[in-house]
């Protein structure tokens, strides 16, 4: 699913990413289900009759309501209710700021937050422009990220992943952004905060196909992308205040070594439109817990979790979905790819 597609461009110290490229690798990988020709036909009518967030059915998502339909509509969600729908284009706040360095022009067209994460739709243009590009750094400052716990003697985790959706008619390149929230950092909190992205590598295709891709022309240069991000209050949320889940372990400094077939006890597990938290005991000293959380809705679509990194040390874990759900939807939630759910109580939740 997404995480997984997303990973390879995750930006984060060397030594972090092959850790939990390692744990990845070694995870059971979910069968993917596919979307019929039948299907996609039946929901591009529902979009012309409905005009809700499935607009991203076909072509290329150019917001990210679209894009979130087009997970919507691959997870094998149908026709999208207009709960879900307005549940989506709550969350989704758009911005539509840009700035221009030699030629390539970056727009920051939306942005969605999240306890464990903030999403943001990038479009990239310009005459100079290659067939793919990608920032070798990008830093997000101010607002919620001023909450960021340091701990004295730790080196400081920032990591995003970058994906490329795909090029519009015009040329326009779309790329997805998910920031990880730092320790400390709740983006639904809001606040004046500034996007910098710098180092933008242009790759250029071959001539022919049988040649190396040439090495990528690098644009030394800072677009800087100020946006305002709206708190978001009175979020609905499903909790649980005890289960004993599946968990992994991985030995800390070698990857490779994974301890599965484990159990362990959670506390305080919330469920909200965008994400999950909850605490737990972390692992003997040099081991690293990892959870799969994945969340089943009503009508039996599930949607994965994608964890926030946290150090071996951590308590707190949290994560975002996918794509933000409908909490009056949620059915389920299951750690790992353990058969065992967690029921919730949608009266007592309420």
């Amino acid at each position: 699913m997404l995480y997984r597609e997303m990973f390879d461009e995750v930006h984060a110290p060397q030594g972090l990413k092959e850790e939990v490229m390692n744990m990845t690798r070694q995870e059971t990988t979910r069968v993917v289900r596919k979307v019929s020709a039948a299907f996609v036909i039946a929901a591009v009518l529902a979009v012309v009759l409905a005009g809700t967030a499935l607009a991203a059915v076909i072509g290329v998502p150019e917001t990210l309501q679209e894009w979130f339909g087009k997970q919507w509509t691959e997870s094998g969600g149908g026709e999208m209710s207009e709960e879900q729908s307005a549940v989506i284009d709550s969350l989704v706040q758009p911005v539509g700021v840009s700035a221009k360095k030699q030629g390539i022009t970056v727009t920051l067209d939306s942005v969605t937050p999240g306890e464990g994460g903030l999403w943001l739709m990038l479009k990239i243009s310009g005459e100079n422009l290659t067939n793919r590009a990608r920032f070798m750094s990008y830093n997000l400052n101010g607002g919620p990220m001023e909450k960021e716990e340091i701990m004295t003697g730790v080196a400081t985790v920032r990591s995003a992943s970058m994906q490329m959706v795909g090029t519009t008619e015009d040329g326009t390149q779309i790329y997805l952004v998910l920031y990880d929230a730092p320790k400390g950092v709740n983006f639904l909190e809001g606040g004046k905060m500034e996007l910098q992205l710098g180092n933008l590598n242009l790759w250029k295709e071959p001539e022919k196909e049988s040649e190396e891709r040439p090495k990528p022309e690098t644009i030394d240069e800072k677009w800087v992308l100020p946006f305002t991000l709206a708190p978001t209050k009175n979020v609905e949320a499903l909790t649980m205040e005890k289960a004993t889940v599946p968990v992994n372990y991985y030995k800390f400094g070698d990857g490779t070594k994974k301890e599965s077939g484990c159990y362990t006890e959670i506390e305080n597990l919330r469920i909200t439109p965008t994400g999950y938290s909850f605490q737990s005991t972390p692992g003997e000293e040099g081991q690293m817990a990892r959870f799969m959380v994945i969340l089943k809705l009503k009508n039996g679509v599930e949607v994965d979790g994608r964890p926030t990194p946290v150090q071996p040390d951590d308590k707190e874990f949290k994560g975002v979905w996918e794509l933000p759900v409908n909490i009056s939807d949620v059915d389920s939630v299951r750690f790992c790819l353990d058969d065992v759910w967690l029921f919730f109580n949608q009266e007592e939740a309420e």
